[in-house]
């Protein structure tokens, strides 16, 4: 499954999700096959946005390769992705490897505090500039965070970004794990029981769209109350009370719908206590 949302204000949305087959499903489904990173390329073109909306791309290091970059640059969009400890990075013209380079540079790195997602890190980072292979100039920023030994590489075409703000916004790709995460376990992502791709592919955009859906709750419930005012990041309910909140939602107007049509006085009587409970 490859799956994309878009982070917004501190609220997550489904985007797009499809079913990666092996060239013999595709054929034998009559599909047309396509690799992972083509999937994510198609998402990235199709992706209907506001004109004026400057987006950048985040994805983990599967996905930074040409295919992907073209895409994005195509769209003149930016994109933030993890490089390889393996990949060839060359400066001025000598050709590194990215994890051992890596730690040379962070010897000379500055700690930094960076908020995530649900909170506040030290990181010590360091930052070059150079090529790659066919994705062409990149800015590389290095970074290990306080406590930890691996060093992670984060590559970006965008060269004028401070350091602080490309691993402020690598940060928020987590927010598709989270969706997925919320999705296995509240909306049963993975409980289908089915094995034709349609129906497989009908069940996972199904999911997408009751976690749309539960966003738009939530979101409506701030607005009723006021608080998406003078905001930069709305701090929605968990899916789970959601859930029950639509519950109540679906049976009070289940409630109404019967009391608008029923002549039973009695039936109305008990109803009526049961939305005065």
């Amino acid at each position: 499954m490859v799956t994309a949302c878009l982070y917004y204000r501190g609220v997550t949305i489904p985007w797009a999700v499809a079913l990666c087959l092996t060239p013999q499903e595709a054929k034998k489904n009559g599909q047309t096959f396509r690799k992972q990173t083509e999937l994510a390329a198609d998402f990235i073109r199709d992706a209907q946005l506001p004109t004026d909306l400057e987006v950048t791309v985040l994805f983990d290091s599967y996905y930074l390769c040409p295919v992907v970059v073209e895409a994005c640059r195509a769209r003149g969009w930016h994109y933030v992705g993890v490089g390889k400890a393996n990949r060839n990075f060359s400066v001025h013209g000598r050709r590194h490897k990215l994890e051992r380079y890596g730690r040379n540079v962070l010897r000379h790195g500055h700690w930094h505090r960076i908020t995530g997602l649900r909170s506040t890190g030290s990181y010590c980072l360091a930052s070059r500039t150079g090529t790659m292979k066919k994705l062409g100039p990149v800015k590389v920023v290095f970074s290990r965070r306080r406590n930890e030994r691996k060093v992670v590489a984060l590559v970006t075409d965008d060269l004028r970004a401070s350091m602080t703000s490309i691993v402020s916004d690598y940060l928020k790709r987590w927010a598709v794990e989270l969706l997925i995460k919320d999705e296995k376990q509240q909306l049963g992502l993975g409980d289908y029981r089915v094995l034709r791709y349609r129906a497989v592919v009908r069940h996972l955009h199904l999911v997408d769209i009751a976690y749309a859906c539960l966003t738009r709750l939530a979101i409506d419930g701030q607005d009723e109350q006021g608080q998406h005012k003078n905001k930069n990041v709305l701090r929605l309910p968990p899916i789970s009370q959601l859930k029950a909140r639509m519950r109540q939602v679906a049976w009070q107007e289940a409630v109404e719908d019967v009391i608008k049509h029923s002549h039973e006085k009695p039936v109305l009587r008990r109803l009526e206590k049961l939305l005065a409970a």
